[in-house]
């Protein structure tokens, strides 16, 4: 259960979500409280608590997100979340930006190298996960729908990239995929990098200050809230107007102008295939 100085997720939430219809995240949650849902409430009120917000706006607008009954709107709550513990897990000096008079990025990077993360969340629509999903063995060019996703992506978060362009920064986009554990069966990863680095050439239509595009994808296993190492991937714009340098995400499989990846160093089996969060 949660403790009793925790504000996120508090009895009269978890009274109200026992009573929601079945298709949302937190009724399944809240009908679990001694097993993995409560696991999965009690690892979000401590990232919550943790949080280093920046003001109570911030703080109200985030908890709004987590607490909503909408999987899409606690989705994005808790992807914000969970980039912000990716981030400093790995030592990262990191901090929030929040300001009501523009849309800014999420997160400005101090080290180990100057660059702004704007998070967002992958939803796909019903008539692109039809065309992603289709084939039944025959090879399919996805091209067309995933160039539509991106461009479509990317000019919802033009703002946020232009932002850390203005300052002569790298500006990465981080797109978290929930979907492919819901039955969508394409690899999204691998369609990306078919799209970016081979005969379409897609980052040429996409912004130049888009310096980065990192695609997690993110599961919940056993309650805890997990990264996939194998299915995850880091593509570098060879257009972009400010670069990022390579060692920056080595946690990850990056991909540069071509469909090569450069994998961790980690062995990607079992256990060791995740970032445990």
């Amino acid at each position: 259960m949660a403790p009793q100085s925790s504000t996120l997720f508090d009895s009269n939430w978890i009274k109200q979500a026992s009573k929601i219809p079945h298709d949302s995240w937190a009724s399944d949650a809240a009908g679990k409280l001694n097993g993995t849902g409560g696991i999965y409430l009690n690892t979000l009120r401590l990232w919550f608590d943790r949080f280093p917000f920046r003001s109570g706006k911030q703080r109200k607008a985030l908890k709004s997100h987590l607490e909503s009954f909408k999987n899409a709107d606690h989705l994005g709550g808790v992807n914000e979340l969970c980039w912000w513990e990716f981030q400093t897990s790995f030592g990262w000096d990191v901090e929030p930006i929040f300001t009501q008079k523009q849309r800014t990025p999420d997160f400005q990077v101090k080290s180990p190298e100057l660059f702004f993360c704007e998070v967002t969340t992958l939803n796909v629509s019903d008539k692109d996960k039809t065309a992603l999903n289709q084939g039944g063995g025959v090879p399919l060019d996805h091209s067309k729908t995933i160039g539509r996703i991106l461009k479509k992506i990317t000019a919802d978060k033009h703002e946020q990239l232009a932002y850390g362009a203005s300052i002569k920064a790298p500006s990465v986009l981080i797109l978290f995929d929930y979907t492919t554990w819901s039955g969508f069966a394409t690899q999204f990863c691998r369609e990306i990098a078919k799209y970016i680095f081979g005969q379409t050439a897609g980052f040429r239509s996409l912004p130049v200050e888009l310096s980065v595009l990192v695609y997690v994808e993110r599961k919940v296993i056993d309650g805890r809230i997990v990264l996939s190492k194998i299915r995850s991937g880091v593509f570098h714009n060879p257009n972009a107007t400010y670069r990022l340098s390579e060692n920056v995400f080595c946690m990850l499989r990056q991909h540069w102008r071509t469909l090569t990846e450069t994998p961790p160093a980690q062995l990607l089996t079992g256990n060791n295939a995740w970032f445990w969060l």
